[in-house]
């Protein structure tokens, strides 16, 4: 018989469940495209993600402070504004609170299904996404603007609002 060969454990970047149904925080998101090269260039698409984030967020009580979708990617922040936390069965997960991450998971299932339509084939996007909660560590106007001025970065446009698919949505600032 072989001895068992111990892999390495891949490390989880994920917060706590709790954290992710909170109200207290805002979220920042990075969700890539799975394989497709740059799926959202073909601007139908790309309108399609959006106005699917728009009903995401509006479906299920987000404030959506920003969003940019880039050929590749989107980012976002937003936050949870609904008080009362749904216990949903997650599988293997067990029992956990419903929150950003389901939400989003969601939006990422429809919109692959999207894609579809325009041609493309398997997943649109990577299964995990990079997230993080907003601290005291990088200002949260910093971040928003980072996120606006991914296009301007990427050569795409001059000026952040010159880009059709970056937008501040609910402003923080009243």
């Amino acid at each position: 018989m072989k001895p068992e060969t111990s892999r390495p454990q891949r490390k989880s970047h994920r917060l706590e469940p709790r954290l992710y149904a909170s109200t207290e925080y805002e979220y920042f998101f990075t969700v890539c495209a799975r394989h497709q090269g740059e799926p959202f260039r073909n601007e139908k698409l790309a309108a399609e993600v959006i106005k699917s984030l728009l009903w995401t967020r509006q479906q299920y009580r987000w404030q959506l402070f920003a969003s940019c979708l880039m050929p590749d990617h989107l980012h976002f922040v937003c936050r949870l504004t609904d008080p009362e936390v749904k216990i949903i069965n997650a599988g293997a997960r067990g029992m956990l609170p419903e929150g950003v991450l389901d939400y989003l998971g969601r939006f990422k299932s429809f919109t692959t299904n999207v894609s579809w339509k325009f041609g493309f084939n398997g997943q649109l996007w990577q299964k995990s996404s990079y997230d993080r909660i907003l601290d005291l560590q990088r200002p949260f106007e910093e971040i928003v603007q980072y996120m606006l001025d991914n296009p301007v970065r990427k050569g795409l446009v001059e000026r952040w609002e010159d880009w059709p698919f970056t937008k501040i949505v609910d402003p923080w600032w009243l």
